[in-house]
């Protein structure tokens, strides 16, 4: 497959797309991401084309899942941060487990980032889409085959085993690792 730089507007698209944490994440306000704003163009290359009905941009639930864990842990490593010295538990991490409930004033952020996402708009992966395969292995030994074969950490080999499961060939991200990708085309920062 393909490598393909995501900030050159003549880059062809193709009829479907998955999307990584990283390049959604690059779209956040508040992210201080240098690609931000090639990040923002290629999203509204895609946005033109979900319009047009010529693509569909696919939404992992593992990639919603890691969105939603790094906007809860910056937040409530920003939350320990301001407590005082005297007063901070050793970590955020022990602060949050002392206190479930530091996590209530955040929920809004992820009310926000979903309701961003549905703007695009990104089309979720379901449970019963993962279903409708012909693939005979499981997710949990395709997610180790490309662990593997790519060296992957879990989280992409599971995005990866998401895509090929529905039948996607090409990923969008800003993910160095995905380089090494050869399984899909990838749409990310050259």
């Amino acid at each position: 497959m393909s490598l393909y730089d995501l900030a050159d507007p003549t880059v062809p698209l193709p009829t479907q797309l998955v999307v990584d944490t990283s390049l959604l994440l690059a779209l956040r306000s508040d992210d201080d991401n240098p690609h931000a704003p090639i990040v923002r163009d290629f999203i509204h290359r895609l946005e033109q084309r979900i319009a047009a009905y010529e693509l569909v941009v696919w939404l992992p639930l593992p990639v919603l899942q890691e969105c939603y864990h790094i906007i809860l842990a910056n937040s409530l490593r920003s939350a320990w941060a301001s407590m005082p010295p005297t007063q901070r538990p050793a970590n955020w991490l022990r602060a949050y487990k002392e206190n479930p409930a530091l996590l209530r004033a955040y929920y809004n952020d992820l009310i926000r980032f979903r309701e961003f996402l549905a703007a695009i708009p990104l089309t979720p992966i379901q449970p019963d889409d993962l279903a409708t395969t012909t693939s005979k292995a499981g997710l949990d030994e395709r997610m180790l085959h490309f662990i593997q074969t790519y060296d992957l950490l879990p989280q992409d080999a599971l995005i990866l085993a998401h895509s090929e499961r529905i039948g996607v060939s090409a990923v969008a991200t800003l993910d160095q690792d995905w380089r090494r990708v050869t399984a899909v085309d990838v749409y990310t920062r050259l």
